[in-house]
């Protein structure tokens, strides 16, 4: 077996290219329903995969506690996680995320939401939407409760899916890259695939 390094630049495109295909394949025949594309950056950055890898198991439970603080139903929001690394040698991740209704997530559970005050104006004033709720109090539950994330309005970064292809691909970059080995950078353990 040769070393990462010494892969041709052709192999790791096929290797990109085979993977974008499966995982489009994946959403398809698992009708996932992704909604939120969301980055987050660390003050406190892993460089080791498996270090960050465990700690996305927290991530992954503290994103459910969020839409679910009781009782985890069945078909519970899924999650999938990508793992990027910077020149730094420090670790990033991005997530794709399936949606909630959001009256519905907001009259099933007695919950604490941390809003600002220019969202609640708009909620008062009528110019608002459910995601902007979900999203504004997701990144700040995410702030709360995973500590390595900063402070800083970069640290976390939900936003709309938009094109799930686009979405797919970019998640997919470090296969063209020598930055990691094969497809270290999903994280097939705490991702539902």
């Amino acid at each position: 077996m040769s070393s990462p390094c010494h892969v041709s630049k052709q192999k790791r495109d096929n290797n990109r290219e085979v993977t974008e295909e499966w995982l489009e394949e994946v959403i398809s025949s698992k009708n996932l329903k992704f909604r939120y594309f969301i980055t987050l950056s660390f003050s406190k950055a892993q460089t080791s995969l498996i270090s960050q890898y465990l700690d996305n198991r927290h991530i992954k439970k503290v994103i459910l506690d969020f839409f679910y603080p009781n009782k985890k139903p069945s078909n519970k929001v899924r999650v999938w996680f990508f793992v990027e690394r910077h020149l730094t040698g420090c670790l990033h991740l991005h997530l794709l995320m399936e949606g909630i209704d959001g009256l519905s997530w907001m009259t099933e559970n007695n919950r604490k939401v941390s809003l600002s005050k220019t969202t609640l104006y708009n909620i008062v004033s009528r110019d608002f939407s459910m995601d902007d709720v979900i999203t504004e109090a997701l990144t700040n539950h995410l702030k709360t409760y995973v500590k390595r994330l900063g402070t800083g309005k970069q640290s976390v970064d939900i936003r709309s899916i938009g094109n799930i292809r686009q979405r797919v691909q970019y998640v997919n970059k470090s296969l063209s890259s020598l930055g990691f080995n094969q497809w270290e950078h999903i994280d097939f353990q705490n991702s539902d695939l």
